[in-house]
């Protein structure tokens, strides 16, 4: 059973991406051309594009029961109970707990100092537009209408565009020093003229852009979670954000909820019986935490790359990335995202399961 505080849902779509153009900050000269193929197809999803895709895929199968407007305020580990707002409990065998950065169960499985934030610094203004919006300019068309993400990277600064919902929408999001505008909310938006403010003297077409956002654009800090020391606890599990919330430099943050999703079921699918299931969830735990930790501690290490200020090693960077598009590399290192992109979540946790069982 689903249990989801969302009331309704929407239909979406993708767009297949063929790849990132990573363009100088102040004027939009192209740094690289960096094509997805060499990797594999790579698509840009919106979060709600997603989410409405696991939902639709959710609601084909017969033995998947999905309750929106429900609310879980709280769960009794040791009795495998869900309590929801409306004061109903659920009991069950196995609890996921998939409720986010923000997660309230979060605190059920971990000790204290797993679930206090730490601010980062930095915050993110994010908004879309539409597609008639950008007609009237070709440059502001052209991003939009084709299949590429563009990228301007620069002083403590970063900022990436990219159309959604089948070419409908370009979404944009600006990463930028936290000034203390910023809350730790969902909901926080601040006057657009500061979004032109913080990236006065960048390249013309990205100000155009933020020209024509919406008269208040929300506006994100954020903060950094300590990776969770346990997963599991009891018959309660962490999923996702709720365990390993992601700064957004690597794009890892929804594909590692994916991953620990596909760990999660194929360890189910693979035991005979309710006292195997101890067993499975050791196995997802197992398979799963060294690979995320490692990516969580890459974020951090790209923002520093991607905020470069003008000088030497900015130059640097920007020559390898040259270097690495002229002999048809990916610029953003060619290893790392192979192994983002190309890890078998499914196979790594049963041959987890496996081992265990024999041992």
């Amino acid at each position: 059973m689903v249990f989801e505080s969302t009331p309704e849902a929407n239909d979406t779509a993708c767009v297949p991406l063929d790849g990132i153009e990573i363009t100088k900050w102040d004027t939009g000269e192209l740094i690289t051309r960096t094509a997805a193929n060499p990797v594999g197809k790579q698509n840009a999803v919106h979060h709600g594009d997603m989410q409405l895709a696991l939902l639709a895929r959710a609601q084909e199968l017969s033995n998947v029961e999905i309750r929106l407007g429900a609310r879980v305020v709280d769960v009794d580990i040791e009795a495998t109970v869900a309590f929801l707002s409306d004061g109903q409990r659920v009991a069950g065998d196995l609890i996921i707990a998939a409720d986010g950065v923000k997660s309230t169960l979060k605190a059920k499985v971990c000790p204290p100092e797993a679930v206090v934030p730490l601010p980062t610094g930095e915050a993110a203004y994010r908004f879309t537009l539409s597609r008639d919006l950008l007609e009237s300019d070709p440059r502001l068309q052209e991003l939009v209408q084709r299949s590429w993400a563009t990228r301007w990277d620069g002083p403590s600064r970063h900022v990436v565009a990219y159309p959604v919902q089948n070419h409908r929408l370009l979404n944009v999001v600006l990463i930028h020093p936290d000034n203390g505008d910023a809350e730790e909310s969902w909901t926080s938006v601040t006057d657009k003229q500061n979004v032109l403010t913080d990236y006065q003297g960048w390249d013309p077409t990205l100000l155009k852009l933020v020209a024509l956002a919406p008269p208040e654009v929300p506006n994100f800090r954020m903060f950094i979670y300590p990776p969770a020391p346990v997963w599991v606890k009891g018959s309660t599990i962490l999923l996702g954000d709720a365990c390993h919330a992601m700064l957004p430099y690597l794009g890892q943050g929804v594909a590692q909820a994916v991953e620990d999703a596909t760990a999660i079921a194929t360890v189910l699918s693979l035991i005979e019986n309710r006292q195997q299931l101890p067993l499975a969830l050791r196995a997802y735990e197992s398979s799963r935490k060294e690979r995320v930790d490692q990516i969580q501690a890459a974020t951090y290490r790209a923002r520093e790359q991607l905020h470069l200020r003008d000088g030497d090693a900015q130059a640097a960077r920007d020559l390898e990335r040259k270097a690495a598009s002229n002999t048809g590399q990916n610029s953003d290192v060619v290893k790392m995202q192979h192994s983002y992109w190309t890890w078998d979540a499914a196979g790594v946790a049963e041959k987890t399961l496996a081992a265990l069982i024999v041992a």
